[in-house]
């Protein structure tokens, strides 16, 4: 599955997709909400916790591959006023976060469950609107 958080002065949206077959449609909605509910009630493990941080730190060298994107990484710390040192700070910016900041945040974004599902032409999924092909 690929997902994206974007950050808003108020809220967050975290978007996801995944691309199966149409009659697996069901099964992959079903682990995503299972997976959802489990982040909202336990939050990540430790070990999740420990990858997503060794991710986020190792990744983030490899997308500026580029003049643009390192101009367009440049802008956004500005628009966000991270400081001219944020670079530089990142990784232990990282590092700080405890497993409780992760849990409460995880509980934040995915407490209130899935609020819209779009999903091409499933077969034998039930919708708000009736059931699909």
């Amino acid at each position: 599955m690929l997902y994206t958080v974007y950050w808003f002065r108020d809220a967050a949206v975290v978007i996801g997709g995944t691309a199966t077959r149409a009659d697996r449609t069901a099964d992959a909605l079903s682990i995503i909400e299972k997976e959802t509910k489990r982040m909202a009630d336990s939050g990540p493990t430790p070990e999740e916790l420990a990858a997503a941080k060794s991710y986020l730190k190792g990744a983030y060298a490899l997308s500026l591959d580029s003049s643009n994107k390192i101009a367009a990484q440049l802008t956004q710390i500005q628009l966000d006023r991270l400081g001219s040192d944020y670079i530089q700070r990142r990784d232990k910016l990282i590092d700080a976060v405890t497993l409780g900041d992760a849990k409460r945040v995880a509980r934040r974004l995915y407490g209130g469950g899935m609020l819209v599902t779009v999903a091409g032409k499933p077969k034998g999924l039930a919708s708000s609107t009736g059931t699909a092909d």
